[in-house]
C-alpha cells in the first residue's frame, strides 16, 4: 500500500493538469496553493499567497470567454502597507490614489482594511484590452456602464480597472491581468461548484437588478430580490453554529477567517471583519456587495471608516497548465506549480 500511494503521488507530480480537467473536478482543486510570483506576504516564498479560486468551465453557463480560463485570488487579505498597494490605496486623506481608496481609519482597522473617503469623481470606464474584461471577470448581470454617476458602480469601476492592479500581475509566471477582488456573479458560481446540496451550507446567486436598482441581489435563487444579506448556511445562521475546523478546511478559500477580532493576515492583524467584492449591491447606492467573516454575503458601506480587506484576483494567460510542487507539498497544504 505504502509503495502504491508513492507511484501516485509521482505519477501525479508528473502530470501537467488543463483547465478543462480542473473544472471537472472544482471540489478537489479549489482552494490549493499556487506556485504564483507575487509575494504577498513578505516572506520571500511564492507557494503561499495564492490559491485556485476558479476554473472557466465548471459551470455549464459559462460564456466562450471564461471557458479553459484559470483564475487565482489572494490567499489572504493583502495588508495596506504592501509595495503592490502603492497607488492604489492612500496612506492618509492627502494623499491621492489610482481608485480613491484609503486605509481605514477607525481604530484598529487600517493594517487590513480600505474603504473610499468619498465617492470617487469619475467613472472609470474598465480597459478592455485584447478581451471583454466584463465577460472575463463576470461581470455581465448588471450594466455599470448605464449607472456611472451613481456612487457604488463608481467604486466597483476602479476594483474592476485592470490598470489600477497590474502591480498584481507577473507575466513571467503566466498572470495576465488582475482586478482587485472577485465579482459576485463569479464568487456564488465558485461557491456552488464545491458545496455540497446535502451539506450545512446553502447555494447563492446573484441577480442583477437592471431596471431601476443600484446592483446585485444575492439570494438562494436565481431570481432573488431581497437586498438583505444571505448567510451560507441552510439554517440561514452565522458560522458561530458550525464546527469552525470544517469551514476552514473545507471553504478556507472563500472565507479566510471565521472570527472577527483574531486576525493575524499576511504579518498584520486588525480588525477587518471581510472583503470587497467587485459588484454592487442593490440595497442602497453606497453599498457594494461584501462577504463577512461569520459566513454572510451581504452588503459593505464603501464610505465606513472601518472598511473592508482587499484580495485581488488574478487571471492568467490562456492555455496555462497546472502541476504538482511535490517539494512545497505536504499533508497541510496542497502546492502546484504554473506551467505551459
Amino acid at each position: 500500500g505504502t509503495v502504491s500511494n508513492e507511484i501516485e503521488d509521482i505519477e501525479e507530480s508528473m502530470h501537467k493538469l488543463t483547465a478543462e480537467e480542473l473544472s471537472e473536478n472544482p471540489k478537489k482543486y479549489y482552494g490549493k496553493y499556487i506556485n504564483y510570483g507575487v509575494d504577498l506576504n513578505g516572506d520571500d516564498d511564492y507557494t503561499n499567497d495564492w490559491k485556485l479560486f476558479y476554473v472557466g468551465g465548471s459551470d455549464e453557463s459559462d460564456t466562450v470567454d471564461v471557458k479553459g480560463r484559470i483564475y487565482l485570488i489572494a490567499a489572504d487579505y493583502v495588508p495596506m502597507g504592501h509595495d503592490a498597494l502603492r497607488g492604489i490605496v492612500a496612506a492618509t486623506e492627502g494623499e491621492k490614489s489610482n481608485t480613491g481608496l484609503i486605509r481605514a481609519t477607525a481604530e484598529g482597522y487600517g493594517t487590513l482594511s480600505a474603504n473610499w473617503s468619498s465617492e470617487p469623481t469619475n467613472f472609470q470606464t474598465p480597459k478592455e484590452n485584447k478581451t471583454n474584461i466584463s465577460k472575463l471577470f463576470m461581470h455581465e448581470g448588471y450594466d455599470l456602464s448605464k449607472k456611472q454617476t451613481v456612487g457604488n458602480s463608481k467604486c466597483v469601476s476602479t476594483l474592476l480597472n485592470t490598470d489600477n492592479w497590474s502591480t498584481f500581475v507577473n507575466t513571467n509566471n503566466y498572470g495576465e491581468v488582475a482586478i482587485g477582488g472577485p465579482t459576485v456573479e463569479m464568487w456564488c458560481k465558485a461557491w456552488n461548484a464545491v458545496v455540497d446540496d446535502t451539506d450545512e451550507f446553502r447555494k447563492l446567486y446573484a441577480n442583477g437588478n437592471k431596471t431601476s436598482g443600484s446592483g446585485y441581489y444575492v439570494g438562494a435563487d436565481a431570481t432573488q430580490t431581497s437586498t438583505r444579506g444571505y448567510y451560507i448556511t441552510n439554517s440561514n445562521t452565522s458560522f458561530s453554529t458550525i464546527e469552525k475546523n470544517t469551514i476552514e478546511s473545507k471553504y478556507n478559500v472563500f472565507f479566510t477567517h471565521t472570527e472577527q477580532y483574531k486576525i493575524t493576515a499576511n504579518g498584520a492583524t486588525g480588525n477587518c471583519d471581510g472583503y470587497w467584492i467587485a459588484s454592487p449591491s442593490a440595497s442602497d447606492t453606497g453599498y457594494l456587495v461584501y462577504v463577512y467573516f461569520g459566513g454572510l454575503v451581504g452588503r459593505g458601506d464603501c464610505y465606513y471608516t472601518g472598511g473592508g480587506g482587499l484580495r485581488p484576483l488574478v487571471c492568467l494567460q490562456s492555455g496555462v497548465k497546472l502541476q504538482k510542487n511535490t517539494a512545497k507539498s505536504d499533508d497541510a497544504k496542497t502546492v502546484y506549480n504554473i506551467v505551459q
